[in-house]
């Protein structure tokens, strides 16, 4: 008899796993439309606090309407009168203590968008700015200085600065909206990447060499129109190992602002010192352990590294190459092809 009773309880069991289970699944799965029938504004409900649950107001959808931006969402799970973000497998790119980032969409851009949602109240890095000339181009100096009249997220301001002056291998900023729940910021969405602590140890010593010198052109890049990244890690750095290797450089959120009479320490400090890993895998390939002379040299000169690779470049004859200290100059001749752009861009070429 107790056989038969803890039988029954057992199959009853089963069964309501398998509707839970059922419905959670039409719950993700169908409710998923575009941003057209907002919740009304102010809505309040317990799913604002669930982790990927993001509600989205009548003021959110007009505002990024105006920006016409465009994302997938769906009926909030914990409220289905509420419509929240789509956290479905198509829609999320990331979460985390910051918020939640989605692939969007904008008709003013022909490339797919990552659109990052961040919660109020958060703690995040704001800077004061200026803008100047024919177009709207943030005043450099005000950023240096902190003042002006406009305020904007630290990240947002950084990638826009950087797309108006065309410094490539960075996403390109397209729009970055306040709301009365959210910071929201679009940017170019880096489709076929991947992180390269994910696959660091499947780089032959060529593809490594030739990360590293496009890394070090997009320091010093950033360095000519006074940009620190200032956060540089193996996460932060993509890998296109279908397109030839091609490096992106991510996460602006710590960026710093700085004057090039300042001689920042933006090279060795995010460069030679990180990426730890690629540092270390550099050293076992690159041979008369320059990497470690160069950064205690560094260290003396505070940032001379991107000095001395536009000398190394520019130097017209022999004579001006041989003053360049011999560390730098392996470094540049004989594993890293330094060259520059018309509009004196640097970058990298591969190395035999």
């Amino acid at each position: 008899m107790l056989l038969s009773v803890i039988y029954i309880l057992f199959i009853f069991g089963q069964f309501c796993i398998s509707e839970k289970l059922s419905h959670f699944g039409k719950t993700q799965s169908n409710d998923i439309k575009y941003c057209t029938k907002p919740i009304k504004k102010g809505a309040e409900s317990s799913c604002f606090d669930k982790k990927l649950e993001y509600p989205i107001s009548s003021e959110d959808c007009d505002l990024l309407e105006k920006n016409s931006l465009k994302f997938n969402t769906q009926s909030c799970p914990s409220d289905p009168s509420l419509t929240c973000l789509s956290v479905d497998h198509q829609s999320l790119i990331g979460a985390g203590t910051y918020g939640l980032v989605v692939r969007g969409r904008s008709k003013t851009v022909h490339f797919p968008l990552a659109i990052k949602f961040m919660k109020l109240p958060t703690k995040l890095g704001t800077v004061s700015f200026n803008t100047v000339g024919r177009y709207n181009r943030i005043d450099l100096q005000s950023l240096i200085e902190n003042k002006g009249n406009e305020k904007g997220l630290r990240e947002a301001v950084a990638l826009r600065l950087i797309t108006e002056y065309e410094i490539p291998s960075i996403p390109k900023y397209v729009a970055y909206i306040e709301t009365s729940s959210y910071k929201i910021l679009a940017m170019e969405l880096l489709e076929d990447y991947e992180e390269l602590s994910k696959i660091i140890d499947k780089l032959s010593s060529k593809d490594l060499i030739y990360i590293s010198c496009q890394t070090a052109a997009i320091v010093c890049n950033l360095d000519r129109i006074g940009i620190s990244h200032d956060d540089m890690h193996e996460r932060n750095i993509l890998i296109n190992r279908k397109n030839n290797n091609k490096v992106n450089l991510i996460d602006f959120g710590g960026a710093n602002f700085i004057e090039k009479q300042q001689k920042h320490f933006t090279s060795t400090n995010n460069f030679l010192k990180q990426p730890i890993n690629l540092l270390g895998h550099l050293k076992r390939i690159i041979k008369e352990d320059l990497g470690d002379y160069i950064q205690s040299q560094e260290k003396k000169q505070h940032g001379y590294f991107c000095s001395m690779m536009e000398k190394i470049i520019t130097s017209k004859n022999d004579e001006e190459k041989e003053a360049i200290p011999y560390y730098y100059r392996i470094l540049f001749e004989k594993y890293w092809k330094f060259s520059q752009t018309n509009k004196k861009i640097f970058k990298c070429a591969l190395t035999k």
